[in-house]
């Protein structure tokens, strides 16, 4: 306890001044003296003050710290502050619990600890720069963009438990991660190798500045700054403001995480600024306040009030402490500040978010990369389209302007509603949907222009090929199908005069026939077993006849059973033979008056085959590509016989082809579908489909909107809005089967004509069984009359 002698001049006499000391030790192997902050001294009220003492080690000396401490005895050391390297932070820790004085651990900003020592076990609080911090930043970005996988690259600078923290952290939220580490074996060109092999597009660096750099350039050389890939980079901040790898980033997708940069002058004035607080509080609210500290003379840690540390990180002592707060980790809770590249900035970047322990992660305006599309601003657009009902259908309207509605323009009408454009409306060039030329450096038709930049966006079902993709780029599909065939139905007129069999399929006729033998045998065992059973019932023939006759209902009221067990097989064999009946009776009046539909080709290869239609497909289409560039195979055929197809470049006059019954037309199977569906015109799709790809809009390579149109697609699908437009313009059922069954259909003779020939037939047969029981009867008659009379011959030549 000192009174006022050594304030004399900054205290009035007579006011006694109570002086704590605080031990500041500097390791001189890590700190320069350059760098060596300056301690101030901290009044604590008007009744006392801090005052820091400052002591000076290098490399091993660390261990004496304890000692030095011990020679401050007289300075009533009631707290350390140790400017050192996370590898001695142990030791010191382990000094700070014998002498049972809080401390404080400042690292370097460019060092990185494991982990922390805590405060419910340790008397150590530490200032560095937190991974756990700037991992938990990562995350927050990854979750708000919902990558689902992620590649990280880091190197010796961080620490094996924080690359096992980060990958605990995105296993966690199931998201795969893809780890590199780079060394002198795995330099930057064989980590962007693995990146690429990996074909994953979200990238968060974890490097030191030098390897920072090298990874940088090599990834600018093999473009890797576009706009498909997204790059999250924790870097030097004086490294990276200075370097030109910043203009050759900003139209990139690219995000840069750094910590506060808090020179040591400002954090020791803090520091000893917590301190002064926290012994204020516990001056002014525990009169019984001691110190504890090492004891020099027994070499044992005396048993003190350990309270200060906790004081030091209690909330209540923020109000005074607006630049220092501490995590429950007891880290000094440092921001990671989130900027963004933005293109023609010349290299500026700016700040997007922040992260901390205490305020979370905090985007300014929603979005975190800057050079991702936000909305048009109410600009015009020119999209380019050709007619496929109903995917788009043309119009045109009073002044000549062309008009486009249908099941694409209702999808284009949502992304004009969220991304704030309009649109006008342009046919295609050559009237097709068209393709890369030969020589890959244009394009022909829709997909020509839209690469030129004569439009903006193809709207339409464009089939997603990889022939394509080398010109343009397209959107998520809203839909995945596959071509479907489309034909005229062949009028059957042998399948017309036996139709009245079509209820049955032959397995269902020939088990009727089966179940019919079988009864009659059931039958005759019983009769020929029952002892309950007349003689009239015994014969075989009557028992096959009395099923048979019971099938068709046509027996008698005594054509029956006298044994009970015979009358519960033909009571049950009645049941069913009733249930058969209906059953052909109701699906023969659907047969008779609506014409069974048969497709004449179920699938490509018997088109391939078929004598009856040639193969048709819209000019300059997909298919019409895909066909023409075959080399062998299946496709191949089909090709050859499509040599003399006509020309067409729309749906509509592949339908009046289809209509002459020679052509059969490939399509995507949904178009076919809404043309049977809304026509009568004995029109049948073939049953199976071929080529199935997605259906999407196209847009120019690397278009600045596209990913932003890409998760609005993902949006509506998820959403069931894409499902209603389908519905809108699908109808569920045929609007053909609407109108048929609004009236019943009159019979033609050629319905009813296998009726009569059957008749026929088995009057035929009746007819010959007669022929033959006459011939059988007269033959058999004759040769007994011969034999009677060579008999009464015999007898008369016999004597008497």
């Amino acid at each position: 306890m000192i009174c006022g002698i050594l304030v004399f001049f900054l205290i009035p006499t007579g006011v006694c001044i109570e002086e704590f000391g605080i031990g500041v030790f500097f390791d001189l192997s890590v700190w320069s003296t350059d760098e060596l902050p300056s301690a101030k001294v901290f009044s604590i009220g008007s009744t006392a003050t801090l005052i820091p003492y400052e002591h000076y080690f290098d490399g091993n000396e660390v261990f004496n710290i304890t000692q030095a401490v011990c020679d401050m005895a007289e300075k009533e050391i009631v707290g350390m502050v140790t400017f050192t390297t996370c590898k001695k932070a142990a030791v010191t820790a382990h000094q700070a619990n014998l002498l049972n004085l809080p401390h404080v651990l400042v690292a370097r900003d460019n060092e990185h600890c494991d982990f922390p020592p805590f405060i419910s076990s340790h008397q150590t609080l530490m200032v560095y720069p937190d991974c756990r911090l700037l991992i938990k930043a990562f995350v927050s970005i990854t979750l708000q963009k919902a990558w689902r996988s992620v590649s990280v690259i880091y190197d010796e600078t961080y620490g094996e438990s924080c690359i096992n923290y980060l990958v605990g952290q995105l296993s966690a939220l199931s998201i795969s991660s893809n780890i590199i580490k780079m060394s002198e074996t795995n330099d930057a060109d064989t980590s962007l190798a693995l990146l690429i092999r990996a074909n994953d597009t979200k990238l968060f660096t974890m490097l030191n500045g030098n390897r920072t750099e090298d990874l940088l350039h090599q990834a600018s050389s093999v473009d890797m700054f576009s706009r498909e890939y997204y790059w999250i980079i924790h870097y030097d901040s004086k490294f990276l403001k200075s370097s030109h790898l910043l203009t050759a980033m900003e139209g990139g997708n690219v995000l840069t995480a750094s910590f506060d940069k808090r020179l040591p002058d400002a954090i020791l004035s803090d520091i000893i600024s917590a301190y002064g607080y926290g012994l204020e509080y516990m001056l002014n609210h525990n009169t019984t306040f001691s110190i504890g500290k090492y004891n020099c003379d027994d070499k044992k840690p005396s048993i003190g009030e350990p309270g200060l540390l906790q004081i030091i990180t209690r909330n209540s002592m923020q109000e005074n402490l607006e630049n220092i707060k501490w995590s429950k980790d007891g880290v000094l809770d440092a921001t990671v500040h989130i900027s963004s590249t933005q293109a023609g900035r010349n290299g500026t970047l700016a700040e997007v978010a922040t992260y901390n322990y205490t305020d979370g992660f905090r985007v300014k305006d929603g979005r975190l990369y800057q050079n991702l599309f936000k909305d048009f601003a109410n600009r015009t657009l020119k999209v380019v389209s050709w007619t496929s009902t109903p995917f788009t259908m043309r119009k045109q309207s009073t002044n000549g302007q062309v008009q486009y509605h249908g099941f694409c323009y209702d999808i284009l009408e949502e992304f004009a509603k969220v991304f704030n454009f309009r649109y006008v409306m342009l046919d295609s060039v050559d009237g097709t949907y068209g393709g890369p030329t030969n020589d890959g450096k244009n394009g022909t038709g829709m997909v020509g222009m839209v690469m030129r930049g004569e439009a903006d966006i193809g709207v339409g079902p464009f089939t997603v090929t990889a022939a394509r993709e080398t010109v343009v780029d397209f959107l998520t599909p809203f839909q995945e199908e596959g071509v479907g065939i489309i034909m005229k139905t062949k009028d059957q007129k042998n399948d017309r005069m036996f139709r009245m069999f079509l209820p049955f399929q032959s397995t269902s006729w020939i088990a009727t026939g089966v179940s019919i033998v079988i009864t009659g045998i059931i039958l005759f065992v019983i009769s020929r077993c029952s002892p309950y059973t007349n003689d009239a019932d015994k014969p075989i023939y009557k028992n096959f006849w009395l099923a048979f006759g019971a099938f068709f209902g046509q027996l008698g009221g005594d054509s029956t059973h006298t044994s009970a067990s015979g009358r519960i097989i033909l009571g049950i064999w009645w049941m069913c033979t009733i249930l058969i009946l209906e059953l052909y009776t109701a699906n023969l009046a659907a047969y008779l008056t609506i014409p069974p539909a048969k497709s004449p080709i179920k699938n490509l290869e018997q088109l391939a085959a078929s004598s009856d239609y040639k193969p048709l497909v819209k000019t300059g289409s997909n298919l019409d590509f895909l066909f023409r560039r075959a080399k062998g195979g299946l496709y191949k055929q089909i090709q050859e016989k499509m040599d003399q197809m006509p020309v067409i470049t729309t749906t509509e006059a592949g339908y009046e082809l289809v209509g002459t019954g020679k052509y059969a037309y490939m399509t995507d199977v949904s178009q076919l579908t809404y043309k049977v569906l809304k026509g009568c015109h004995d029109l049948l799709v073939a049953e199976e489909t071929f080529n199935k790809a997605g259906l999407s809009f196209i847009v120019r390579t690397n278009a600045e909107f596209k990913t932003a149109f890409n998760l609005h697609m993902i949006r509506m699908i998820e959403a069931g809005l894409i499902a209603k437009f389908h519905s809108k313009w699908w109808p569920r059922v045929s609007e053909c089967s609407q109108d048929s069954s609004k009236s019943a259909t009159a019979l033609q003779i050629d319905s009813m004509a296998g009726i009569f020939i059957v008749y026929a037939a088995f009057s035929g047969l009746a007819l010959i069984f007669f022929v033959s029981e006459m011939v059988f009867y007269f033959f058999i008659r004759r040769q007994r009359d011969t034999k009677i009379k060579s008999s009464e011959v015999t007898n008369l030549k016999q004597p008497l």
